[in-house]
């Protein structure tokens, strides 16, 4: 571990060095700003750059002992980790600097004062973290572990409304304007959930992820609750730094997706099922019981929990009591209660929603797909997490087949492997999602952090590597989210943006008012109701639904691609095509060659020539689109070949 100057750099009482340096570090920030700023520069660019230069005067004050009283200079490998902690603190202050620029809207130098400022107060916090770096005991792995937590958390709620919404939650955002008991692809939850954030904090990103954002604080918690019931308060410590710094388990508690209440709903049910089964508490069936039934409001795969509760109480003698007491089966029953609008809706629906999620998935072509779930477990919980969960595993089923373990690895290694064989199946014929197993892995999380803590508070040869190791991978993935979000809601200096907009979540705000702006146009001259048909599945149709109402003052009336004879999940429910005949339609692609297609004749009377319009996000090209209007929609849909002649391309 990195030897510091811990006990030679100490202040001497009533020395005012400190003080100077961080003074002029203060003003060093805040007129630089001003004057790039006065040069031209974006005020969210002239921050990266003004932070820099007062960065570059503390690395040197520190490097040349000036905030220590006897002047001794700090070690190389402590001013490299002395840049990375700066790296995080500039990535925070970009989440201060857009939440006063964009949301309270504060004056440009008020900003950069408050960004300096607090960039002083996180300079001197940061070191004195590297102070105590060489000390590595339980409380050093507690104090370094509550900083990770809390600056990843602080980090989430600073940017949460900074980034635009990715399609997929402009999807969800679209169940919450259809607010229902059910939908084709997933139940409710997400859809209530943006809903509730939505009308409590405004109808913007913000209120559309708040919903995720509190999950992820359920989620810990019981992760927190279930590590100290298994192996002691240092593992749920460790339980607790994984779920805020694996990438799953962050990314649930920033984007608005039902794996957020899912993996929130898993966790209280494991919490539950354990204190049930191996803690024999009677009243935990009860909280299993509304846990599962929040979870197949969520998503439906929580279902294979209940196949390894019951091969538990199979195998475990001590359980298999539970057969004949009432409580798991009123367990079983809340949760179906819970669950039964689902269950309504389905059947007024003619099951579409199971029937997409069950028979039409096993009945989809061979893929052979085992190669990319291993891959996608790795980023998920990142490769030593996995390397871990996978040695605990072992560890745990050698432990129970030579009669050594106890209860709680029974329960650690069913809870894990049942749910994972059902992936490793399908998977073997079938495609898998990236992010399907992300839930399942909370099982075995406290024997991955036990394997972190130990490697954290050991000083031993053997633990050296492993230590390491751990280090960079949380180190990485913090600097990683940071810096990625930063990039996203502000951008660097210098640095564009790759020139497709669905890379990145960074234009779409622009993307949805050149869309309005297009539609309000044709709307004047139109008689018709003016339609907005994005040509992919929903991608396109749930960005200008979101982004082009908020642009224009018409309604955006997105209506996915199932007008003109494709599938588009819940628009082809909310938007028959039947509702939008006669009406004017303005086609929209990421490609040309979509709106190229001979068969897009057949919905229209005329069709007008493709235009290209280019994306800009700061002044700087983001992707471009293209777009086409095509006149009485479904007019000549019964017409053999339509009636539409394809205009000049």
């Amino acid at each position: 571990m990195l030897q510091t100057q811990a006990n030679q750099t100490k202040y001497k009482p009533g020395s005012k060095r400190p003080y100077v340096i961080a003074a002029v570090g203060v003003v060093i920030d805040i007129v630089s700003f001003i004057v790039f700023v006065r040069f031209g520069i974006n005020p969210a660019q002239a921050h990266v750059i003004s932070f820099f230069c007062s960065s570059i005067f503390y690395l040197t004050a520190i490097h040349a002992g000036s905030f220590a009283s006897d002047r001794r200079k700090a070690p190389f490998k402590t001013l490299l980790v002395i840049a990375f902690l700066f790296i995080l603190i500039l990535c925070m202050r970009g989440g201060i600097v857009a939440t006063c620029l964009f949301t309270l809207k504060l004056p440009v130098v008020a900003v950069d004062a408050l960004a300096s400022f607090s960039t002083l107060g996180m300079v001197v916090v940061a070191r004195k973290i590297i102070l105590k770096l060489d000390d590595f005991h339980s409380d050093g792995v507690l104090l370094a572990s509550a900083g990770a937590i809390a600056y990843l958390v602080v980090l989430r709620l600073l940017y949460l409304g900074q980034s635009n919404l990715l399609p997929e939650e402009a999807y969800y955002w679209n169940y919450a304007q259809h607010l229902d008991i059910g939908y084709l692809d997933h139940p409710p939850m997400v859809a209530w959930l943006i809903w509730i954030g939505t009308k409590l904090f405004g109808d913007h990103e913000f209120g559309v992820r708040i919903g995720a954002f509190l999950c992820w604080f359920a989620t810990a918690s019981f992760s927190y609750a279930y590590g100290r019931n298994l192996f002691g308060k240092p593992v749920a410590v460790g339980c607790l730094l994984l779920v805020a710094v694996a990438p799953f388990y962050f990314s649930t508690g920033f984007f608005m997706m039902p794996d957020a209440p899912l993996t929130a709903s898993w966790a209280a049910t494991l919490y539950f099922l354990e204190r049930a089964l191996v803690g024999g508490r009677q009243k935990a069936w009860l909280g299993a019981g509304l846990a599962l039934g929040l979870g197949l409001l969520s998503k439906y795969t929580i279902v294979l929990l209940g196949p390894a509760a019951l091969l538990f109480m199979l195998i475990d003698p001590k359980s298999r009591r539970w057969f004949g007491r009432m409580e798991p089966y009123l367990a079983a029953a809340l949760s179906i209660i819970l669950f039964s609008p689902v269950i309504y809706w389905n059947a007024t629906h003619q099951w579409m929603s199971f029937a997409f999620q069950g028979s039409r998935r096993v009945s989809a072509a061979f893929h052979f797909t085992l190669p990319s779930l291993i891959i996608s477990a790795a980023v998920l919980i990142t490769p030593p997490g996995l390397v871990a969960a996978i040695i605990g595993l072992k560890s745990n089923l050698a432990a129970l087949r030579h009669r050594t373990g106890d209860r709680r690895m029974l329960f650690v290694l069913l809870f894990t492997l049942v749910p994972l064989a059902v992936f490793v199946v399908f998977s073997l014929s079938h495609e898998n999602k990236p992010n399907w197993t992300g839930p399942l892995w909370l099982a075995i999380l406290p024997s991955v952090a036990s394997v972190l803590v130990r490697s954290l508070e050991r000083s031993t040869d053997t633990d050296r590597k492993p230590r390491r190791i751990w280090l960079a991978t949380i180190g990485i993935a913090m600097s990683v989210y940071a810096v990625l979000f930063h990039y996203v809601a502000l951008g660097f200096p210098g640095v564009g943006y790759i020139h497709n907009i669905r890379t990145l979540p960074v234009a779409w705000n622009e993307f949805g008012k050149a869309v309005g702006d297009i539609k309000a146009e044709i709307a004047k001259d139109s008689p018709k109701p003016v339609v907005l048909i994005g040509t992919d599945k929903y991608f396109l149709a749930s960005e200008m639904a979101f982004y082009a109402r908020q642009a224009a003052s018409l309604p955006a009336n997105s209506v996915g691609q199932s007008a003109i004879g494709s599938d588009s999940l819940m628009y082809d429910v909310w938007y028959p095509a039947d509702s939008l005949r006669g009406d004017t339609a303005i086609l929209v692609s990421l490609k040309r060659n979509e709106l190229q297609q001979e068969n897009l004749a057949q919905y229209f009377s005329r069709l007008d020539d493709i235009n290209e319009q280019v994306v800009r996000k700061n002044g700087r090209t983001v992707g471009t689109f293209y777009y086409r209007v095509g006149h009485d929609l479904g007019a000549c849909q019964d017409a053999p070949a339509g009636c539409a002649q394809p205009a000049s391309q």
